[in-house]
C-alpha cells in the first residue's frame, strides 16, 4: 500500500515539469526532500524515467485537449445514442 505522500508526490511528478526535471536529476534525494521514506524513495530511484516522462506528456495532452476543445475525455452516450436523439 502506498502512502498519500507518495501518491501526492507521483501526481505532481506527471504535472509538474520544473519538479519532474529536479526528480530525474536525483530522484532519492528529491524523493526524500518532499517528505517520502528512505522506503519509498528507493521504490522512486527505481522508477521507469521513460515511462514517467510518456505519462506526464500525455497527461499534459490530455489537459491542453480538454482546454482547447472544450470536450469530455468520453462521451456520456454511445454515439448510436446520440444519433438516435437527433432523428427524435
Amino acid at each position: 500500500m502506498s502512502s498519500p505522500a507518495l501518491e501526492t508526490y507521483l501526481a505532481r511528478l506527471y504535472t509538474d515539469d520544473a519538479l519532474r526535471h529536479a526528480f530525474l536529476l536525483a530522484p532519492r534525494a528529491q524523493a526524500l526532500l518532499h517528505g517520502l521514506s528512505a522506503r519509498e524513495a528507493d521504490a522512486m530511484a527505481a522508477i521507469d524515467r521513460v515511462g514517467l516522462q510518456m505519462a506526464a506528456a500525455s497527461y499534459r495532452a490530455k489537459r491542453a485537449g480538454r482546454a482547447v476543445h472544450g470536450i469530455q475525455a468520453r462521451p456520456a452516450h454511445p454515439w448510436w445514442r446520440r444519433l438516435l436523439a437527433r432523428w427524435r
